[in-house]
């Protein structure tokens, strides 16, 4: 009888514990960001958040440095279903559809904060059907900062570029850019981007702030103008496959991502402040325009985004629509 009882409470007590295994949700979040990038930390502070919210029944593996593959292998893992969450730049989400590049359009805001209330205020329902039609939920908007000009030469004025090769992102919204400066611009990935400017094959580049200084652009483009002519914005997505695994509760945990968008926001936008002051100190040559250059560089992207829109159909002109009116929103 005895044997019978400990027999049991041995059984109770496994039960209990294989109930506890099975309620505890761990879900994978690729990046090819660092993670000791601020995009890397601050995912791993709401991975953190996160765990300790939920008592440790969720929590998120923070998979970072491109161990899954590029961008664009990352995105198609998710909206396949292969990887849980993922967070991605601005660049790959044509993969989604091209009026995602309106997004990336140049001098898209009239302000920072203009900016900074569309993305986290409208962006998710204009841009959450798109999202959703690839079987990803988004969760925020994920900051990845300002172009910023790496040069050889002195490129205060988007006049200095012209016939010059530039390298710009593979997106429909940079190569029309290239053209109406004059440019000569070259698509390519941020990974041939140094190569490119040693050997000659480009002599400026386009490139995200913090990016661009962390990998250490300006040691072979050492001319740095500020143009902040584009304002890149990417997501912190969930696949709707493991999305719709989760329980009410889950699904509210997971929210922490959604709540932390703006501080990620404020942390890189801080991060391109500090790291210019860093080059300003260090005696190299960074360009602050002034309000002629700056007009100049606003000039000369004049009737880009509609033309972008046209170019890319009537959901793109739909969309640019949506954006205009979350700008007016928003106010200036």
């Amino acid at each position: 009888m005895k044997f019978t009882k400990f027999a049991t409470t041995c059984a109770l007590a496994l039960g209990v514990m294989s109930s506890t295994a099975l309620a505890e949700t761990t879900l994978k979040l690729a990046t090819v960001a660092p993670l000791s990038s601020p995009w890397g930390q601050w995912a791993q502070g709401v991975a953190k958040k996160i765990e300790e919210e939920s008592g440790g029944e969720m929590k998120i593996e923070v998979i970072g440095d491109a161990q899954l593959g590029d961008e664009q292998t990352i995105l198609r893992q998710g909206m396949k279903g292969r990887v849980d969450l993922v967070l991605v730049s601005n660049i790959p989400l044509s993969l989604i559809g091209q009026e995602m590049d309106l997004v990336s359009s140049p001098f898209l805001y009239d302000s920072v904060e203009q900016g900074s209330c569309v993305a986290f205020n409208h962006l998710s329902e204009i841009l959450g059907p798109s999202l959703r039609e690839a079987r990803l939920e988004p969760l925020t908007w994920m900051e990845v900062g300002n172009y910023i000009v790496f040069s050889k030469d002195e490129a205060r004025t988007p006049s200095a570029l012209e016939g010059r090769k530039v390298r710009v992102a593979a997106t429909t919204a940079d190569e029309l850019f290239a053209r109406k400066i004059g440019a000569v611009g070259v698509p390519m990935g941020t990974s041939d981007t140094i190569p490119a400017l040693q050997t000659g094959n480009v002599e400026a580049a386009f490139l995200p702030g913090v990016f661009g200084i962390a990998i250490g652009t300006h040691k072979v483009a050492p001319n740095v103008t500020v143009s902040n002519h584009t304002r890149l914005i990417g997501t912190v997505a969930v696949s709707q496959r493991s999305y719709n695994k989760l329980s009410d509760q889950e699904k509210e945990w997971l929210s922490a991502f959604t709540e932390g968008g703006a501080a990620l926001s404020a942390a890189v936008l801080g991060a391109e402040g500090a790291l210019l002051g860093k080059l300003e100190g260090a005696g190299l040559p960074v360009a602050r325009l002034s309000d002629e250059e700056s007009a100049e560089w606003r000039a000369s992207a004049d009737g880009l985004r509609e033309e972008l829109a046209e170019q890319l159909g009537p959901k793109a002109v739909s969309i640019l629509e949506q954006i205009n009116a979350a700008k007016v929103a928003c106010g200036s």
